[in-house]
C-alpha cells in the first residue's frame, strides 16, 4: 500500500479556518479580471447624481 503525500503532514488549524476567505478572494479576483464582462453588470445609474423631483 502506498502512503499519501500528505499523510504525515500537520495542517495548521488557522490555515483551515482561513480557507473560505482565501477562496472568496480568489473568486473575486478571477471575476474582476474581465473588464468588459464586469462593465455589462454595472447598474445603469452608477455615478449619476440623485436629483429628486421637487
Amino acid at each position: 500500500m502506498q502512503s499519501g503525500v500528505f499523510e504525515n503532514q500537520d495542517v495548521p488549524s488557522e490555515l483551515l479556518s482561513a480557507l473560505p476567505y482565501l477562496a472568496t478572494i480568489i473568486v473575486l479576483v478571477l471575476i474582476s479580471r474581465n473588464r468588459q464582462m464586469l462593465a455589462l453588470h454595472f447598474p445603469a445609474s452608477l455615478a449619476k447624481p440623485f436629483r429628486p423631483d421637487t
